[in-house]
């Protein structure tokens, strides 16, 4: 056996060699499809904000001035140009404010509250999982039924508008509050400011993270190695914690990447509703259309669809989105060794 083992060794670096060219590979593709998203996203936004202006100037007859429709891409070349040179578009309503700046600060408000949001989802979201995840006879607890179809039904803004009905209530039923809540219906602190616009956001993750955990919980405890287990003196704890949550952890991998996108998408109505100013607030005050104007001031404020600043936070939305999908993605294909071999779903598809 000895002149075999020379052998053996180059067998063993050579696989760990093609195992991390296939890693190197695999996670080169995602990356570059992610930037070429990243920058279709930004285009598209900037195009769309571009043209309507026009149109709304077009479709409004209250408008006094129609402008020439001009080609997009001068701009967003000039925009673009600024960015890369360090030289920004400036914001329309706030005099030396560039949109990188109004990016930066509120860039941290939202990943501040999702961060908060998304921690409160997965952890109340797994443990109320496990807690309907019934061992005998397996099954999902009654209760968490009606709570998952809830869900579906009440959306974050909903939820928003229920907390602000419900504090409204409060007011009225409570004459000795003097006007006082114990939650903040609107503003900006990472105090109690925080409630209402964390409770908007994770409610519909929470219950999806805790319906699918506990269905996937289920199934494992029906199949066969839980039942050997179990002959062998093995606890339930045991088998839920040291087995069973590692089986399931790649489709729940799923699971909180359909949750994070799920809050991105929720945040520019949570933020507008309790004016929290991060990017999804500013993403709507860029494209609510003017209220009021006469004929006397038929002109759109400059502020309405200003292509740079919708470009910018659509593309940091997007972004955000896009890069958690592709690292739920990685870590997916990392966890599960069937997608680097499957024909269709690994490495070796191309």
């Amino acid at each position: 056996m000895a002149p075999l083992a020379p052998s053996l060794r180059r067998f063993r670096l050579h696989a760990c060699y093609v195992i991390i060219l296939i890693m190197v590979a695999f996670i080169m593709r995602r990356v570059a499809g992610m930037l070429i998203l990243i920058f279709g996203v930004n285009f598209a936004a900037f195009a769309y904000a571009h043209y309507g202006r026009y149109a709304q100037l077009e479709n409004n007859p209250i408008f006094t001035r129609q402008e020439e429709v001009l080609p997009v891409f001068p701009f967003y070349n000039e925009y673009i140009q600024g960015v890369l040179s360090g030289n920004p578009a400036e914001m329309p309503s706030a005099a030396g404010l560039t949109v990188l700046d109004m990016l930066e600060t509120a860039a941290g408000a939202s990943l501040g509250l999702l961060s908060i949001a998304f921690t409160v989802s997965l952890a109340l979201g797994l443990f109320l999982g496990l807690q309907a995840a019934k061992t005998e006879p397996p099954r999902v607890s009654r209760w968490l039924i009606p709570l998952s179809t809830m869900s579906l039904a009440m959306p974050g803004f909903y939820v928003g508008a229920a907390l602000i009905t419900i504090s409204v209530l409060y007011l009225f039923l409570s004459p000795s509050s003097k006007g006082d809540l114990p939650f903040p219906l609107g503003g900006f602190g990472w105090d109690a400011h925080l409630v209402f616009p964390v409770v908007a956001l994770s409610f519909r993750p929470t219950l999806q993270i805790a319906q699918m955990s506990a269905s996937l919980l289920t199934d494992e405890f029906n199949k066969t190695y839980v039942t050997v287990a179990r002959g062998l003196g093995h606890s339930w704890r045991m088998v839920k914690v040291k087995t069973a949550l590692r089986n399931i952890f790649v489709p729940m991998l799923q699971v909180i990447a359909s949750s994070i996108s799920l809050m991105i998408g929720e945040l520019i109505l949570v933020e507008w509703l309790f004016g929290w100013p991060g990017l999804g607030r500013q993403l709507a005050l860029s494209i609510q259309p003017p209220q009021t104007v006469t004929i006397a001031s038929g002109v759109l404020p400059s502020s309405y669809l200003h292509a740079p600043t919708v470009a910018t936070v659509v593309t940091a939305l997007g972004a955000a989105l896009i890069i958690s999908n592709t690292l739920a993605g990685i870590l997916t294909y990392f966890s599960d060794p069937r997608l680097q071999t499957h024909p269709h779903g690994g490495a070796n598809a191309d």
